[in-house]
């Protein structure tokens, strides 16, 4: 009984840091697309965003079509919409703006969930209109089996800008014609808790002491 309750103990504390780690780690939310706004073949922009963890957050839709085609973006519903014409293979692309911010301070990288997508796409990441990470091709995205992106911070050209971050923007194109795609939450990838790192340190060393002194 006596060599149980220790166990118990251990598996209680390691409980609470869970839950104290979930709380204290949570994602900053930069858009989760409930405004709405919709764009074809133009500009629309900039319109405030709210809910964001962003201070005055400022979204820019920007659909740019092939010559005589049609390129439309829009957010509704919690998603962000891409689609072009059967004759278009244009480019769309969401650009923030926003209170500068360290992003290093709580964060090491960026995550966007694609809902759902026909074709093969790609992607790119810009942050403060200098610091790049190049077009990326992702496979298409069953309706129904949402696929998380992650750009981390070190991929970009000059990872120094999130320490300054004051604008950032998503490009999205489909490798062939009449593409067609669904996002979800863009958001942040979470630091390690400086507090929770601690906590699991002393849980190692009194787990040590613990073998030690049965060991004796």
């Amino acid at each position: 009984m006596n060599s149980v309750m220790p166990k118990m103990r251990l598996s209680g504390l390691i409980l609470i840091l869970a839950l104290f780690t979930q709380a204290a780690e949570s994602a900053t939310l930069i858009d989760n697309f409930a405004n709405l706004q919709s764009t074809t073949n133009t500009v629309n922009g900039p319109v405030n965003v709210s809910g964001s963890g962003l201070s005055n957050l400022q979204r820019t839709l920007n659909s740019s079509p092939t010559p005589g085609g049609t390129t439309r973006i829009f957010v509704e519903e919690g998603l962000l919409t891409v689609g072009n014409s059967s004759n278009s293979a244009g480019t769309a692309s969401v650009f923030y703006n926003f209170d500068a911010i360290d992003f290093t301070a709580f964060a090491n990288a960026l995550l966007l969930t694609t809902e759902s997508s026909d074709a093969t796409y790609q992607i790119q990441m810009i942050a403060n209109g200098t610091s790049m990470l190049s077009f990326q091709n992702l496979a298409s995205v069953a309706i129904g089996s949402p696929s998380t992106i992650r750009f981390d911070f070190s991929q970009f050209s000059n990872p120094a800008a999130f320490k300054n971050l004051n604008s950032l923007e998503l490009k999205l194109r489909g490798t062939n014609a009449a593409w067609d795609a669904d996002f979800s939450k863009l958001s942040t990838v979470p630091e390690p808790s400086i507090t929770a790192l601690l906590i699991i340190g002393a849980l190692g060393i009194t787990s040590g002491r613990r073998r030690k002194a049965v060991a004796v």
